[in-house]
């Protein structure tokens, strides 16, 4: 009695059972996780006035999915005169991405990088790409560091 048991019990766990050990959840925040992210940004201003000139940290970044592996960032810097006042500026900058290269736009300048650096090994003479984790991107004024998952 306590094997027929047994065996429907694992009959009906073979039966019931979903084909993947993740769970949707899982597979769907797996799926819209973005391939990169932005851990520090700066901003340098220098308007014709002199009240809101320096250098400004990034404060927030929000990163949109617009399709086809482009992105739009919105992003929000900050900079604190003194304790009561506080300046902030906002910049738009769209991503794009493939295996290979990172396309950047900010201000109609499009900057290009690769995503995997050659390495080269000497004695043997072995050549082989390893993929970036970390990229600094310089575009003018405005200056990121990203990290690639």
């Amino acid at each position: 009695m306590k094997k027929v048991f047994i065996l429907i019990f694992f009959i009906s766990g073979v039966i019931f059972a979903k084909n993947s050990s993740f769970l949707t959840d899982e597979i769907e925040d797996f799926n819209n996780s973005m391939p990169f992210s932005i851990e520090k940004g700066s901003l340098k201003v220098d308007a014709l006035g002199n009240v809101i000139d320096g250098k400004y940290k990034l404060k927030k970044s929000d990163v949109l999915f617009i399709g086809n592996n482009q992105y739009k960032i919105n992003l929000t810097f900050e900079r604190r005169k003194n304790r009561f006042l506080k300046f902030k500026q906002k910049r738009v900058v769209y991503v794009l991405i493939n295996d290979s290269k990172f396309w950047i736009k900010y201000k109609n300048k499009v900057v290009k990088y690769k995503l995997f650096s050659d390495r080269y090994i000497t004695k043997e003479k072995i050549h082989y790409k390893e993929k970036r984790s970390t990229l600094h991107v310089k575009i003018n004024k405005l200056k990121l560091f990203l990290s690639f998952r």
